[in-house]
């Protein structure tokens, strides 16, 4: 059992979420960060399905009720367990009443922390992911969780690459539905704008604030979204749906970010920068 002694900004228990519900109005959630999921989950040689903990921010403190091994990727932070220093992208065992403290996040702002075996938690639909109204969205301080205890030997597993965390980067996209709606100039000022994450972001969406499109706004009847839809909303700016978004919506899709952009994406905070780039082979 591991126990939440401080939570810090948000704690939940993610994995990739809930595939094959959405025409239900289901999202999918799972991991803002899928790369950091399954590079802390391959590290442990754990199921790339299994329950991991998402950390996002610093002040988090958690205590170890059972010898475990444990794996974090993710942002770079300062990170102690007991009176040790330790670090992401290796495998860490854990002795009966250790502490893992969570300081500063230096690159990147959410941490992923796997243990052997996974988090033995409730899972509905086929994931243990938060789904609003039904299931314990944010773990509190005082809360426990139920883990397996796993010998103090464990043998050492190939793994996927980590993330490349760059806040620099531009967010590579493919054109959506509704992209050429927007004229010529209005194309190449979403393109050559930069825009900044919005305190009101979340794991639903990212609002950006920035140059306004100077457009008479238009809808459209509502249509499919998935994680990485870009809409433009009435106010001119864009809206970046993240991995808990709803499953239809009424504004332009103006583009797509691919896949591996997202994590990019989940990795960046409120005031952030961000610019987009479409792909050469899309335009």
């Amino acid at each position: 059992m591991i126990e939440i002694l401080r939570s810090g900004s948000h704690i939940c228990i993610v994995d990739i979420g809930r595939e094959g519900y959405q025409n239900y109005g289901t999202p999918v959630s799972g991991a803002m960060d899928m790369v950091s999921l399954a590079r802390a989950n391959s590290l442990l040689g754990n199921k790339m399905n299994d329950g991991i903990l998402e950390l996002y921010f610093s002040g988090h403190q958690i205590q170890f009720h059972c010898n475990t091994h444990i794996a974090l990727a993710g942002a770079t932070a300062d990170l102690t367990l007991g009176d040790k220093n330790i670090y992401i992208d290796q495998v860490i065992k854990v002795n009966k009443g250790d502490i893992l403290s969570i300081g500063a996040m230096s690159k990147g702002c959410r941490l992923y922390i796997a243990i052997a075996q996974g988090i033995e938690s409730t899972t509905l639909l086929g994931s243990k992911s938060p789904l609003s109204g039904y299931t314990k969205e944010q773990i509190k301080k005082g809360d426990k969780i139920s883990i397996k205890s796993t010998p103090l030997a464990l043998k050492k597993f190939a793994t996927r690459s980590a993330l490349n965390i760059d806040r620099t980067k531009k967010i590579q996209c493919t054109v959506g539905p509704e992209w050429h709606k927007l004229s010529k100039l209005q194309q190449e000022a979403i393109l050559s704008n930069t825009y900044v994450i919005n305190h009101q972001s979340d794991r639903m969406g990212y609002r950006l604030d920035g140059p306004s499109l100077d457009i008479d706004p238009f809808q459209i009847l509502s249509s499919p979204v998935m994680t990485g839809t870009i809409q433009l909303l009435p106010n001119g700016l864009p809206l970046i749906l993240m991995r808990e978004c709803q499953t239809t919506g009424g504004y332009p899709r103006i583009l797509q970010v691919l896949s591996y952009d997202i994590n990019q994406l989940a990795q960046r905070k409120p005031q952030d920068e961000v610019q987009f780039e479409l792909t050469d082979r899309f335009r």
